[in-house]
Protein backbone atom coordinates (compact mmCIF):
# COMPACT_ATOMS: atom_id res chain seq x y z
CA UNK A 1 0.00 0.00 0.00
CA UNK A 2 1.41 3.36 -1.08
CA UNK A 3 1.24 6.52 1.11
CA UNK A 4 -0.77 8.32 -1.56
CA UNK A 5 -3.44 5.59 -1.61
CA UNK A 6 -6.22 4.84 0.85
CA UNK A 7 -5.00 2.77 3.77
CA UNK A 8 -3.25 2.99 7.10
CA UNK A 9 -0.79 5.58 5.80
CA UNK A 10 -3.57 8.13 5.48
CA UNK A 11 -3.98 8.05 9.26
CA UNK A 12 -0.42 9.28 9.63
CA UNK A 13 0.02 11.43 6.53
CA UNK A 14 -3.38 12.90 5.60
CA UNK A 15 -3.69 14.20 2.05
CA UNK A 16 -6.21 16.93 2.99
CA UNK A 17 -5.34 20.60 3.30
CA UNK A 18 -3.24 21.65 6.34
CA UNK A 19 -5.33 23.05 9.17
CA UNK A 20 -3.00 26.04 9.53
CA UNK A 21 -3.66 28.44 6.61
CA UNK A 22 -0.09 29.76 6.93
CA UNK A 23 1.24 26.36 5.86
CA UNK A 24 1.84 26.11 2.12
CA UNK A 25 1.52 22.88 0.18
CA UNK A 26 4.51 22.13 -2.05
CA UNK A 27 4.97 19.51 -4.79
CA UNK A 28 8.43 18.28 -5.74
CA UNK A 29 8.71 16.62 -9.15
CA UNK A 30 11.74 14.35 -9.54
CA UNK A 31 12.27 14.14 -13.31
CA UNK A 32 15.74 12.59 -13.10
CA UNK A 33 14.38 9.58 -15.05
CA UNK A 34 12.58 11.76 -17.60
CA UNK A 35 8.91 12.66 -17.99
CA UNK A 36 5.98 12.26 -20.35
CA UNK A 37 2.31 13.14 -20.20
CA UNK A 38 1.20 9.65 -19.19
CA UNK A 39 3.97 9.40 -16.57
CA UNK A 40 2.68 12.62 -15.00
CA UNK A 41 -0.87 11.23 -14.96
CA UNK A 42 0.27 7.96 -13.40
CA UNK A 43 2.27 9.82 -10.78
CA UNK A 44 -0.71 11.97 -9.77
CA UNK A 45 -2.96 8.92 -9.42
CA UNK A 46 -0.28 7.12 -7.41
CA UNK A 47 -0.01 10.21 -5.22
CA UNK A 48 -3.67 9.95 -4.29
CA UNK A 49 -5.61 11.90 -6.94
CA UNK A 50 -8.77 9.91 -7.81
CA UNK A 51 -8.67 8.61 -11.37
CA UNK A 52 -12.30 9.68 -11.74
CA UNK A 53 -11.31 13.31 -11.05
CA UNK A 54 -9.05 13.22 -14.12
CA UNK A 55 -11.70 11.55 -16.26
CA UNK A 56 -14.33 14.07 -15.15
CA UNK A 57 -12.17 16.98 -16.31
CA UNK A 58 -11.59 15.48 -19.77
CA UNK A 59 -15.31 14.71 -20.13
CA UNK A 60 -15.97 18.45 -19.99
CA UNK A 61 -14.39 18.74 -23.45
CA UNK A 62 -16.14 18.02 -26.78
CA UNK A 63 -13.91 15.04 -27.64
CA UNK A 64 -14.97 11.41 -27.96
CA UNK A 65 -13.38 8.00 -28.39
CA UNK A 66 -10.98 8.00 -25.43
CA UNK A 67 -10.56 6.13 -22.16
CA UNK A 68 -8.30 6.62 -19.14
CA UNK A 69 -7.40 3.77 -16.80
CA UNK A 70 -4.43 2.77 -14.66
CA UNK A 71 -2.70 -0.31 -13.32
CA UNK A 72 0.01 -1.09 -10.81
CA UNK A 73 3.36 -2.40 -12.08
CA UNK A 74 6.68 -3.34 -10.50
CA UNK A 75 10.02 -2.31 -12.00
CA UNK A 76 13.42 -2.63 -10.38
CA UNK A 77 11.57 -3.70 -7.20
CA UNK A 78 9.63 -0.40 -7.13
CA UNK A 79 5.83 -0.25 -7.37
CA UNK A 80 4.36 2.44 -9.59
CA UNK A 81 1.14 3.41 -11.33
CA UNK A 82 0.98 3.31 -15.13
CA UNK A 83 -1.64 5.53 -16.77
CA UNK A 84 -3.37 3.89 -19.72
CA UNK A 85 -4.70 6.41 -22.23
CA UNK A 86 -6.51 4.70 -25.10
CA UNK A 87 -7.99 6.54 -28.09
CA UNK A 88 -9.95 5.26 -31.07
CA UNK A 89 -8.35 7.88 -33.28
CA UNK A 90 -5.61 10.41 -32.52
CA UNK A 91 -7.95 13.06 -33.91
CA UNK A 92 -7.33 15.83 -36.45
CA UNK A 93 -4.11 17.79 -36.67
CA UNK A 94 -5.10 20.68 -34.44
CA UNK A 95 -3.75 24.21 -34.61
CA UNK A 96 -3.84 26.90 -31.94
CA UNK A 97 -7.30 28.12 -32.95
CA UNK A 98 -8.65 24.55 -32.79
CA UNK A 99 -7.14 23.85 -29.38
CA UNK A 100 -8.22 27.21 -28.00
CA UNK A 101 -11.80 26.66 -29.17
CA UNK A 102 -11.86 23.11 -27.80
CA UNK A 103 -10.61 24.11 -24.34
CA UNK A 104 -12.82 27.21 -24.15
CA UNK A 105 -15.93 25.32 -25.30
CA UNK A 106 -15.84 22.88 -22.39
CA UNK A 107 -16.77 23.65 -18.79
CA UNK A 108 -13.33 23.20 -17.30
CA UNK A 109 -12.48 24.86 -14.00
CA UNK A 110 -10.91 28.26 -14.86
CA UNK A 111 -7.45 27.42 -13.52
CA UNK A 112 -7.41 24.00 -15.23
CA UNK A 113 -8.44 25.61 -18.52
CA UNK A 114 -5.93 28.47 -18.25
CA UNK A 115 -3.04 26.14 -17.41
CA UNK A 116 -3.93 23.83 -20.31
CA UNK A 117 -4.10 26.80 -22.69
CA UNK A 118 -0.66 27.99 -21.56
CA UNK A 119 0.83 24.53 -22.05
CA UNK A 120 -0.57 24.11 -25.57
CA UNK A 121 0.39 27.67 -26.50
CA UNK A 122 4.00 26.94 -25.58
CA UNK A 123 3.88 23.69 -27.55
CA UNK A 124 2.57 25.60 -30.58
CA UNK A 125 5.24 28.30 -30.26
CA UNK A 126 8.02 25.71 -29.94
CA UNK A 127 6.81 23.80 -33.02
CA UNK A 128 6.48 27.04 -34.97
CA UNK A 129 10.02 28.08 -34.13
CA UNK A 130 11.40 24.62 -34.95
CA UNK A 131 9.75 24.58 -38.39
CA UNK A 132 10.18 28.25 -39.27
CA UNK A 133 6.47 29.04 -39.24
CA UNK A 134 4.16 31.39 -37.40
CA UNK A 135 2.21 29.99 -34.42
CA UNK A 136 -1.10 30.46 -36.24
CA UNK A 137 0.12 28.35 -39.17
CA UNK A 138 1.31 25.37 -37.12
CA UNK A 139 -0.76 22.21 -36.67
CA UNK A 140 0.31 19.80 -33.96
CA UNK A 141 0.46 16.13 -34.84
CA UNK A 142 1.26 13.84 -31.90
CA UNK A 143 1.22 16.70 -29.37
CA UNK A 144 -2.22 17.87 -30.52
CA UNK A 145 -3.87 14.47 -30.65
CA UNK A 146 -6.65 13.30 -28.38
CA UNK A 147 -4.24 11.35 -26.17
CA UNK A 148 -2.11 14.48 -25.64
CA UNK A 149 -5.23 16.47 -24.73
CA UNK A 150 -6.13 13.82 -22.16
CA UNK A 151 -2.57 14.02 -20.77
CA UNK A 152 -2.49 17.82 -20.49
CA UNK A 153 -6.01 18.39 -19.18
CA UNK A 154 -5.72 15.42 -16.81
CA UNK A 155 -2.40 16.71 -15.44
CA UNK A 156 -3.84 20.20 -14.86
CA UNK A 157 -6.93 18.73 -13.18
CA UNK A 158 -4.78 16.52 -10.94
CA UNK A 159 -2.63 19.42 -9.82
CA UNK A 160 -5.76 21.46 -9.13
CA UNK A 161 -7.08 18.60 -6.99
CA UNK A 162 -3.89 18.67 -4.91
CA UNK A 163 -4.17 22.46 -4.51
CA UNK A 164 -0.41 23.00 -4.29
CA UNK A 165 1.04 26.46 -3.73
CA UNK A 166 4.43 25.76 -5.30
CA UNK A 167 5.79 23.26 -7.83
CA UNK A 168 9.53 22.58 -7.71
CA UNK A 169 11.05 20.46 -10.50
CA UNK A 170 14.42 18.72 -10.47
CA UNK A 171 16.86 18.80 -13.39
CA UNK A 172 15.28 16.76 -16.21
CA UNK A 173 16.85 13.84 -18.08
CA UNK A 174 16.21 14.13 -21.83
CA UNK A 175 17.93 11.05 -23.29
CA UNK A 176 19.63 10.75 -26.67
CA UNK A 177 19.40 8.81 -29.93
CA UNK A 178 16.61 9.03 -32.50
CA UNK A 179 12.81 9.11 -32.46
CA UNK A 180 10.31 8.64 -35.28
CA UNK A 181 7.49 11.18 -35.53
CA UNK A 182 5.02 12.50 -38.11
CA UNK A 183 7.72 14.52 -39.93
CA UNK A 184 10.32 11.73 -40.06
CA UNK A 185 13.20 10.50 -37.89
CA UNK A 186 14.46 13.21 -35.53
CA UNK A 187 17.35 13.28 -33.08
CA UNK A 188 16.58 13.02 -29.36
CA UNK A 189 15.71 15.34 -27.73
CA UNK A 190 13.10 16.28 -30.33
CA UNK A 191 13.37 19.82 -31.76
CA UNK A 192 10.31 21.12 -29.91
CA UNK A 193 11.51 19.58 -26.63
CA UNK A 194 14.88 21.29 -27.00
CA UNK A 195 13.20 24.67 -27.42
CA UNK A 196 10.76 24.11 -24.56
CA UNK A 197 13.52 23.45 -22.00
CA UNK A 198 15.47 26.65 -22.65
CA UNK A 199 16.49 28.07 -19.31
CA UNK A 200 15.71 24.85 -17.42
CA UNK A 201 18.35 22.46 -15.99
CA UNK A 202 18.65 19.29 -18.10
CA UNK A 203 21.02 16.42 -18.85
CA UNK A 204 21.25 13.74 -21.51
CA UNK A 205 21.59 10.68 -19.29
CA UNK A 206 23.29 7.38 -20.08
CA UNK A 207 20.43 5.48 -21.80
CA UNK A 208 19.70 5.80 -25.52
CA UNK A 209 15.99 6.60 -25.57
CA UNK A 210 13.61 9.54 -25.59
CA UNK A 211 13.28 10.21 -21.86
CA UNK A 212 11.57 13.62 -22.02
CA UNK A 213 8.71 14.01 -24.51
CA UNK A 214 7.42 17.34 -25.87
CA UNK A 215 4.20 16.99 -23.86
CA UNK A 216 6.08 16.19 -20.65
CA UNK A 217 8.49 19.07 -21.24
CA UNK A 218 5.65 21.50 -21.96
CA UNK A 219 3.75 20.57 -18.79
CA UNK A 220 6.74 20.78 -16.47
CA UNK A 221 8.38 23.88 -17.92
CA UNK A 222 5.08 25.77 -18.02
CA UNK A 223 3.93 24.93 -14.50
CA UNK A 224 7.23 24.82 -12.58
CA UNK A 225 7.56 27.69 -10.13
CA UNK A 226 11.27 26.98 -9.75
CA UNK A 227 13.96 24.37 -10.38
CA UNK A 228 16.20 22.62 -7.92
CA UNK A 229 16.51 19.92 -5.31
CA UNK A 230 13.90 18.77 -2.81
CA UNK A 231 12.77 21.83 -0.83
CA UNK A 232 12.47 21.85 2.95
CA UNK A 233 9.09 20.32 3.71
CA UNK A 234 7.13 17.81 5.77
CA UNK A 235 6.33 15.05 3.23
CA UNK A 236 2.72 13.89 3.15
CA UNK A 237 2.67 11.47 0.22
CA UNK A 238 4.96 10.01 -2.45
CA UNK A 239 3.85 8.88 -5.90
CA UNK A 240 5.54 7.04 -8.79
CA UNK A 241 4.35 7.18 -12.40
CA UNK A 242 5.75 4.60 -14.81
CA UNK A 243 6.53 5.07 -18.47
CA UNK A 244 5.53 2.40 -20.98
CA UNK A 245 9.07 1.46 -22.03
CA UNK A 246 11.36 -1.00 -20.30
CA UNK A 247 14.83 0.55 -19.99
CA UNK A 248 16.87 -2.19 -18.32
CA UNK A 249 18.32 -1.11 -15.00
CA UNK A 250 16.46 2.21 -15.12
CA UNK A 251 12.95 1.98 -13.62
CA UNK A 252 11.74 4.66 -16.09
CA UNK A 253 9.59 6.35 -13.45
CA UNK A 254 8.63 9.88 -12.53
CA UNK A 255 8.42 10.63 -8.81
CA UNK A 256 6.42 13.28 -6.97
CA UNK A 257 6.66 14.20 -3.30
CA UNK A 258 3.81 16.18 -1.77
CA UNK A 259 4.51 18.03 1.44
CA UNK A 260 3.76 20.99 3.67
CA UNK A 261 6.08 23.97 3.96
CA UNK A 262 5.66 26.17 7.01
CA UNK A 263 6.54 29.73 5.90
CA UNK A 264 7.84 30.54 9.39
CA UNK A 265 10.44 27.76 9.07
CA UNK A 266 12.08 29.54 6.14
CA UNK A 267 12.73 32.64 8.21
CA UNK A 268 11.02 34.75 5.55
CA UNK A 269 7.72 33.26 4.44
CA UNK A 270 5.90 34.51 1.38
CA UNK A 271 5.84 32.67 -1.91
CA UNK A 272 9.05 31.70 -3.72
CA UNK A 273 8.98 32.25 -7.48
CA UNK A 274 11.43 32.10 -10.34
CA UNK A 275 11.41 35.12 -12.61
CA UNK A 276 13.24 36.07 -15.79
CA UNK A 277 15.18 39.32 -16.12
CA UNK A 278 15.65 40.75 -19.64
CA UNK A 279 18.02 43.69 -20.13
CA UNK A 280 19.51 45.88 -22.82
CA UNK A 281 21.25 49.27 -22.97
CA UNK A 282 20.27 51.91 -25.51
CA UNK A 283 21.89 55.15 -26.60
CA UNK A 284 19.71 55.79 -29.66
CA UNK A 285 16.16 55.51 -28.26
CA UNK A 286 14.03 58.59 -27.72
CA UNK A 287 12.02 58.98 -24.48
CA UNK A 288 8.84 58.58 -26.51
CA UNK A 289 10.08 55.27 -27.98
CA UNK A 290 11.03 53.96 -24.53
CA UNK A 291 7.65 54.91 -23.06
CA UNK A 292 5.87 53.23 -25.98
CA UNK A 293 7.98 50.07 -25.63
CA UNK A 294 7.37 49.91 -21.87
CA UNK A 295 3.61 50.19 -22.32
CA UNK A 296 3.58 47.49 -25.00
CA UNK A 297 5.68 45.13 -22.85
CA UNK A 298 3.32 45.51 -19.91
CA UNK A 299 0.35 44.85 -22.17
CA UNK A 300 2.11 41.68 -23.38
CA UNK A 301 2.42 40.28 -19.86
CA UNK A 302 5.64 41.71 -18.40
CA UNK A 303 5.58 41.84 -14.61
CA UNK A 304 7.43 45.15 -14.54
CA UNK A 305 9.38 47.43 -16.88
CA UNK A 306 11.75 50.20 -15.82
CA UNK A 307 14.68 52.23 -17.12
CA UNK A 308 17.71 53.80 -15.49
CA UNK A 309 20.27 56.27 -16.87
CA UNK A 310 23.71 54.91 -17.82
CA UNK A 311 26.89 56.23 -19.40
CA UNK A 312 27.82 54.13 -22.42
CA UNK A 313 30.92 53.88 -24.57
CA UNK A 314 32.33 57.09 -25.95
CA UNK A 315 30.74 58.93 -23.04
CA UNK A 316 27.25 58.72 -24.50
CA UNK A 317 24.27 59.04 -22.17
CA UNK A 318 21.86 56.15 -22.54
CA UNK A 319 19.18 54.10 -20.87
CA UNK A 320 19.28 50.66 -19.29
CA UNK A 321 15.97 48.86 -19.97
CA UNK A 322 14.98 46.08 -17.55
CA UNK A 323 11.99 43.77 -18.00
CA UNK A 324 10.78 41.34 -15.32
CA UNK A 325 8.77 38.38 -16.60
CA UNK A 326 7.57 34.88 -15.88
CA UNK A 327 10.03 32.29 -17.28
CA UNK A 328 7.63 30.98 -19.92
CA UNK A 329 7.18 34.51 -21.36
CA UNK A 330 10.88 35.11 -22.10
CA UNK A 331 10.83 34.35 -25.85
CA UNK A 332 7.68 36.35 -26.52
CA UNK A 333 8.83 39.41 -24.56
CA UNK A 334 12.34 39.26 -26.02
CA UNK A 335 10.84 39.48 -29.50
CA UNK A 336 8.75 42.44 -28.33
CA UNK A 337 11.87 44.27 -27.07
CA UNK A 338 13.62 43.67 -30.40
CA UNK A 339 10.59 44.97 -32.32
CA UNK A 340 9.92 48.10 -30.27
CA UNK A 341 13.44 49.31 -29.47
CA UNK A 342 16.52 49.90 -31.65
CA UNK A 343 18.66 47.38 -29.69
CA UNK A 344 20.51 44.71 -31.69
CA UNK A 345 20.40 42.21 -28.82
CA UNK A 346 19.49 41.69 -25.20
CA UNK A 347 20.52 39.62 -22.21
CA UNK A 348 18.35 37.43 -20.02
CA UNK A 349 18.80 35.39 -16.86
CA UNK A 350 16.66 33.60 -14.30
CA UNK A 351 16.49 34.62 -10.66
CA UNK A 352 14.52 33.59 -7.59
CA UNK A 353 12.47 36.04 -5.56
CA UNK A 354 10.09 35.98 -2.63
CA UNK A 355 6.69 37.57 -3.09
CA UNK A 356 4.01 38.55 -0.63
CA UNK A 357 0.69 36.88 -1.17
CA UNK A 358 -1.29 39.41 -3.18
CA UNK A 359 -5.00 40.10 -3.46
CA UNK A 360 -7.27 42.87 -4.66
CA UNK A 361 -10.45 43.99 -2.92
CA UNK A 362 -12.96 46.77 -3.54
CA UNK A 363 -13.91 49.37 -0.93
CA UNK A 364 -16.68 51.95 -1.04
CA UNK A 365 -15.77 55.60 -0.51
CA UNK A 366 -17.69 58.86 -0.77
CA UNK A 367 -16.17 59.23 -4.24
CA UNK A 368 -17.15 55.75 -5.40
CA UNK A 369 -15.74 52.20 -5.46
CA UNK A 370 -11.93 51.90 -5.34
CA UNK A 371 -9.76 48.83 -5.96
CA UNK A 372 -7.19 48.23 -3.23
CA UNK A 373 -4.08 46.02 -3.43
CA UNK A 374 -3.29 43.98 -0.32
CA UNK A 375 -0.01 42.22 0.49
CA UNK A 376 0.04 39.56 3.23
CA UNK A 377 2.74 37.47 4.89
CA UNK A 378 1.75 34.35 6.81
CA UNK A 379 -1.84 35.56 6.88
CA UNK A 380 -0.93 39.02 8.23
CA UNK A 381 -1.60 42.16 6.20
CA UNK A 382 1.63 44.12 5.65
CA UNK A 383 0.86 46.48 2.79
CA UNK A 384 -2.32 48.15 1.58
CA UNK A 385 -2.47 50.66 -1.25
CA UNK A 386 -5.24 51.89 -3.57
CA UNK A 387 -4.92 51.19 -7.29
CA UNK A 388 -3.73 54.34 -9.08
CA UNK A 389 -6.00 54.08 -12.13
CA UNK A 390 -9.06 53.55 -9.96
CA UNK A 391 -8.27 56.62 -7.81
CA UNK A 392 -7.20 58.81 -10.73
CA UNK A 393 -10.47 58.26 -12.58
CA UNK A 394 -12.52 59.31 -9.55
CA UNK A 395 -10.27 62.30 -8.81
CA UNK A 396 -10.65 63.64 -12.35
CA UNK A 397 -14.41 63.08 -12.36
CA UNK A 398 -14.98 64.94 -9.07
CA UNK A 399 -12.21 67.54 -9.53
CA UNK A 400 -10.47 66.59 -6.29
CA UNK A 401 -6.86 65.70 -5.59
CA UNK A 402 -5.56 62.20 -6.12
CA UNK A 403 -4.40 62.18 -2.49
CA UNK A 404 -7.94 62.77 -1.21
CA UNK A 405 -9.31 59.72 -3.04
CA UNK A 406 -6.37 57.56 -1.96
CA UNK A 407 -6.80 58.57 1.69
CA UNK A 408 -10.54 57.89 1.53
CA UNK A 409 -9.82 54.40 0.17
CA UNK A 410 -7.29 53.69 2.93
CA UNK A 411 -9.74 54.89 5.58
CA UNK A 412 -12.48 52.71 4.10
CA UNK A 413 -10.22 49.67 4.12
CA UNK A 414 -9.12 50.31 7.73
CA UNK A 415 -12.73 50.53 8.85
CA UNK A 416 -13.61 47.10 7.52
CA UNK A 417 -14.19 44.58 10.27
CA UNK A 418 -12.32 41.91 8.37
CA UNK A 419 -9.34 44.05 7.32
CA UNK A 420 -6.97 41.64 9.08
CA UNK A 421 -8.50 38.61 7.39
CA UNK A 422 -7.83 38.86 3.66
CA UNK A 423 -8.99 35.29 2.86
CA UNK A 424 -12.27 36.48 1.45
CA UNK A 425 -10.71 38.95 -0.94
CA UNK A 426 -10.56 38.08 -4.59
CA UNK A 427 -7.43 38.08 -6.67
Amino acid sequence: MRPGQMGCYDLIFPIGRPEDPAVQRSLYVDASQGASGDMILGCLVDLGVPLEALRAAVRELPIRGWSLDSRQIVRCSLTATMALVDVEDTGPHRGWADLQKLLMTGSLAPRVRDRALRIFRRLIEAEAEAHGQTPDAVHLHEAGGTDAIVDVVGACAGLEHLDVGEIVVSPMTMGFGEVRCAHGVYPVPAPATTLLVRGAPVRGGSIEAERLTPTGAAILTTLADRWGSLPAMRPRAVGYGAGHRELGESPNMLRMILGDVDPESTGLGGVGREIAVLECTLDDATPQALAFAARRLLECGALDVFTSPVTMKKGRQGHHLTVLARPDDVSRLARQVLRDTPTLGLRYRFENRFELERSVCTVDTSYGAVSVKVGTLNGRVLHVWPEYDSCAALAERDSVSLWQVQQAALDAYASRKDSKKPKGETT
